[in-house]
């Protein structure tokens, strides 16, 4: 990067010592071994375009002192990296034609109402605003006047390429990048001690993340109290385990469904007594369900297309009283449904077609005054569903519309005899030993 005019004279070297010093000394001349020589190529020539544009491109002409130089040559090398195959689908920076010196908006208001037609509102990036007024960008202000970035909210918004390290450097305190084509690994120093983010949001949900959850991300969480209450990894293509430490954060959401992870569901996640959503399903897991343990808030729990087998423990009737979804169906449970059924008071939504149940379907289930879907096809089940289920306050409320009651009540092609009888107008939907089901 050699001075070609006057502000690279004699500011540039300024800037790019005051980077270093925070990104590493050779952070421009060289990056971090990644094994793939045109990523690797890529990121460097991010650096040096982010690089460039605060030196010459930048409307603000900032000197190396600004104290917001470090946050925003940050923003602009997220902008280049997650750029690398084609632009956002909104908040890209002005074109030529609108000139540098333009902030215009990311939206373009509707003609006659002045409506917003983007859920992302503010500046375009790379505009002469300052990033705090960037689309997506939220920032707090100091009592000495400092804007410091604290959230990035660019969902749904066509980012791709691979997520940089360094926003780690910066202050965030959310960070909602869902629904975008973001690729590669994840940063192992996303949530590490060496990162300076107090992540108490993290949502990279359907993306196209690669590779294992990082080990590093749990390293040292003993030596202070961690604040991510949101992991959300839904619908990524991650491998490898779950790792034990995700029982040390204080989590209220964990979303790893949809991905290809293996190995049994730790002990340790159901130490968490803030969580209250997991989602695990679409899986490659194995073994049983733990016991709740300290996990008594739980009110959705998701394990449904994994191969997780054996019986559910007397601690899922007894020690979750705030459920209120529990998707069990497509794995490999077995034996009876409890009747201490009855105990789920909050429950709405029992789906556990698909397994190996067999028994009865108890009687406590009329108990049950807010359920309104409860499938049971695809089991072992015999005997009678209890009819007094069907005229539950939620039920007939819901009737016709998102009640669901489904079981194997169609006759059997050999015997000619349903498996289970249900009343007439009771289940909504009635299925054979095959899993052809039927409307009633």
């Amino acid at each position: 990067m050699a001075p070609t005019t006057t502000r690279d004279v004699v500011e540039a070297p300024k800037i790019e010592i005051t980077l270093t010093l925070v990104l590493g000394k050779k952070y421009f001349q060289q990056v971090e071994e990644s094994g793939d020589s045109d990523l690797s190529q890529f990121l460097l020539q991010c650096r040096q375009k982010a690089f460039d544009w605060i030196v010459n491109q930048d409307q603000m002409q900032l000197e190396y002192d600004a104290p917001n130089l470090l946050q925003r040559f940050l923003l602009v090398l997220f902008y280049f990296q997650t750029t690398r195959y084609q632009p956002w689908k909104e908040c890209n920076p002005p074109s030529t034609s609108q000139g540098s010196a333009i902030s215009g908006l990311c939206y373009e208001p509707h003609p006659l109402t002045g409506e917003a037609t983007s859920d992302i509102w503010g500046d375009q990036w790379l505009s002469r605003s300052h990033e705090c007024q960037w689309g997506g960008v939220s920032c707090l202000a100091t009592q000495s006047g400092k804007r410091t970035v604290v959230e990035l909210g660019l969902g749904w918004n066509w980012l791709n390429g691979p997520l940089p390290w360094e926003v780690t450097r910066l202050q965030l305190g959310r960070l909602h990048l869902k629904y975008n084509l973001l690729t590669g690994l994840l940063p192992p120093e996303l949530l590490s001690t060496e990162s300076s983010l107090p992540l108490e949001y993290l949502g990279l949900s359907v993306n196209q993340f690669t590779g294992a959850i990082p080990a590093r991300w749990f390293d040292n969480l003993d030596e202070g109290p961690a604040k991510l209450t949101a992991l959300q990894l839904y619908s990524n293509q991650l491998i490898g385990t779950l790792p034990s430490e995700v029982g040390l954060l204080p989590l209220r959401q964990l979303y790893v469904g949809r991905n290809e992870l293996t190995g049994s569901l730790p002990t340790e996640i159901f130490s968490i007594a803030s969580l209250e959503t997991l989602l695990v399903d679409s899986n490659e897991l194995t073994g049983t369900l733990p016991k709740i343990g300290l996990a008594t808030q739980l009110g959705e729990m998701y394990l449904s297309f994994t191969s997780m087998q054996g019986t559910l423990p007397e601690e899922f009737y007894t020690g979750l009283s705030e459920l209120n979804t529990f998707w069990g169906n497509n794995c490999n449970f077995s034996g009876t449904i409890s009747s201490l059924l009855g105990l789920l008071t909050s429950l709405e939504w029992l789906d556990l077609s698909n397994n190996n149940f067999d028994g009865t379907i108890p009687n406590e289930i009329e108990a049950l005054p807010k359920l309104r879907r409860f499938l049971v096809n695809g089991n072992a089940l015999t005997g009678t569903v209890p009819v007094s289920v069907c005229y539950s306050a939620a039920f007939v409320e819901n009737y016709g519309g998102t009640s669901e009651f489904v079981a194997d009540c169609l006759p059997n092609a050999e015997t000619g005899v349903p498996t289970i009888e249900c009343a007439a107008d009771c289940c909504t939907s009635c299925c054979d030993e095959t899993g052809v089901c039927l409307a009633n």
